[in-house]
């Protein structure tokens, strides 16, 4: 006997296939690069990095999807100088999707190297591999079976007929990244491939496994130069999971108001597209060590009739922190005897 509320969910699914990817994934997909490949691990321009992104979609559908992820990664060499190259992250993923609360949580733990090809190359490569935990949990009494209607109403005290052996199972990640940057005085250049659970984890509540499928990323950026205060960031991904597809692509603009020592402020202005589903255009506020980043999905699917075209909005919060600098040691005089 199937469950209604999920026949209706499945039926969902398959009709915004072209969203694709199963797995955790943001628009702001920049912003989130410890989700994007565990070779991203200490790759940037600063010593500690800490991203927040929460994703709210499909209101006008269904129960809203939450998406909740922190990230965290630094530069080992911060600690110890013959470690550098050395990158190392924490990475908190929770989702929350439907009427049966159906929940994911994610902890995962990552580490990369980057090391440059010869000793005055601009050319760098770094590789990456990621260890973690995750539990999928879902509420059953919350959701409806026709058993319990009765030809007239639905009866939530009459018994299911459902069978569920459990509401919570949890499982082992592993997965593993490539990345390659050109460093360039007005360019930068940076690439990369991924791919998460390679192990692939069974994921069922019921006594029928069912495997994970391993979760393809293909990614790329640039940062050009265009004039001292304006940049142009183009960006894009592809994901590949089992038979789901998914390409993002677009740029922002980024223009310099202010550039002090102590004061640094900067607005960008962006457009994204993912593929048959989604114009995304964005705003991100840089304001010293932060960004701040809003993008809303405006669905171009053939969902749109459905949920009036609002996908759902998107923050996200970024701090960069470079080496604390060593107080100066204070003279202490000493007494004369």
């Amino acid at each position: 006997m199937r469950n209604i509320k999920f026949f209706w969910f499945l039926l969902f699914c398959f009709l915004v296939q072209e969203l694709d990817g199963q797995d955790i994934h943001f628009s702001q997909f920049s912003q989130s690069a410890l989700q994007l490949n565990p070779a991203n691990a200490g790759n940037f321009n600063a010593d500690l990095r800490v991203a927040g992104l929460h994703r709210r979609q499909w209101a006008s559908v269904t129960v809203p999807y939450k998406t909740f992820s922190l990230a965290t990664d630094m530069k080992l060499s911060m600690l110890s100088e013959p470690i550098r190259g050395l990158g190392a992250g924490i990475l908190l993923n929770h989702d929350e999707a439907g009427d049966g609360s159906l929940q994911t949580m994610d902890i995962r733990i990552l580490s990369a190297y980057n090391f440059p090809l010869n000793e005055d190359s601009v050319h760098y490569l770094r590789a990456g591999i990621l260890f973690g935990f995750s539990q999928r949990s879902i509420d059953f009494n919350k959701l409806s079976f026709d058993n319990q209607y009765n030809g007239d109403a639905w009866d939530p005290q009459a018994p299911s007929g459902e069978d569920f052996s459990a509401s919570r199972v949890s499982w082992m990640d592993l997965g593993a990244g490539i990345g390659w940057e050109r460093r360039g005085e007005k360019a930068n250049w940076n690439a990369g491939l991924s791919a998460t659970h390679l192990n692939r984890p069974d994921q069922s509540f019921f006594r029928t496994s069912v495997h994970r499928p391993v979760l393809w990323q293909i990614h790329a950026d640039n940062q050009v130069t265009l004039h001292d205060q304006l940049l142009l960031i183009p960006s894009a991904v592809f994901m590949m999971q089992d038979k789901f597809r998914e390409f993002n692509l677009g740029a922002e603009i980024k223009i310099g108001l202010m550039n002090e020592p102590t004061r640094k402020y900067s607005v960008g202005f962006g457009i994204h597209s993912r593929w048959q589903d989604a114009i995304i255009p964005s705003l991100a506020v840089y304001v010293n060590k932060f960004r701040f980043g809003f993008s809303y999905d405006i669905n171009t699917s053939g969902l749109k009739t459905v949920s009036n075209a609002r996908g759902g909005p998107e923050f996200s919060v970024v701090y960069l922190s470079s080496k604390i600098k060593a107080r100066p040691q204070r003279s202490i005089t000493c007494p004369v005897y």
